[in-house]
């Protein structure tokens, strides 16, 4: 329950709402509904292993092995890494693994992030309305102050998502005006992939004032398949 005033935090609510709104049509698109039933009982019992949904990690808190994941799910270690590589093939997903290979402990993961959900918690969290309270008396003093500071700081760049673009409309749309068209368009994910790279070898942040127009030249640029 959230405070009088505050926006609500992730949940494991909130995290159900993000399966049913975005994963399942996305595993839905991409794989038969047998496949996408146990994709999402995968996902909902990492989410039950406790996850910290604090400073925009959505992390899992303990190292987690295959092993007891396919235990808990009833099949192989290998069954679980493919079933992993399919969510983090589709950005919904994003193993992080020892970063000694020596360890003793080799097919244990020290986090396993959730990369779709918090793009995904923003845009819900901006669309939420929020119980405004009184301002107070110091408030008031600056009141004056605070709107003549909004009026002159330009609009925000929306982020560019971590995960698929499919279902954000402002970067897709982006994506299908400026990609070769017709049957050699590359796949619009692989470019957002790509992009995301190209931006962390430059050491550009998502959310860099020029992202949309570098989001638009590097579409410009991408050959056809």
């Amino acid at each position: 329950m959230s405070r009088k005033g505050h926006k609500p935090t992730p949940s494991t609510r909130t995290f159900a709402a993000w399966i049913e709104d975005h994963v399942r049509p996305l595993l839905i698109a991409n794989f038969s509904r047998p496949q996408v039933s146990v994709l999402i009982d995968l996902l909902r019992f990492l989410e039950q292993q406790r996850y910290d949904f604090s400073a925009d990690r959505a992390f899992q808190t303990r190292p987690l092995s295959n092993a007891r994941i396919a235990d808990a799910l009833a099949v192989t270690d290998r069954t679980v890494r493919r079933w992993l590589a399919h969510l983090e093939r589709l950005g919904l997903v994003e193993r992080v693994h020892r970063k000694n290979p020596h360890h003793r402990y080799k097919n244990l993961l020290n986090r396993v992030r959730f990369s779709a959900f918090w793009g995904w918690f923003r845009e819900r969290l901006a669309k939420a309305p929020v119980a405004q309270c009184p301002p107070s008396k110091k408030d008031m003093n600056h009141i004056s102050l605070e709107r003549k500071k909004s009026c002159e700081e330009p609009h925000s760049v929306p982020s560019f998502p971590n995960g698929t673009i499919r279902y954000d409309a402002h970067w897709r749309d982006l994506a299908e005006k400026h990609l070769p068209s017709g049957r050699c368009r590359p796949d619009i994910n692989v470019i957002a992939q790509r992009f995301r790279e190209n931006l962390r070898s430059h050491a550009i942040g998502l959310d860099h004032s020029s992202i949309t127009a570098r989001w638009i030249a590097f579409c410009k640029r991408a050959r056809p398949v």
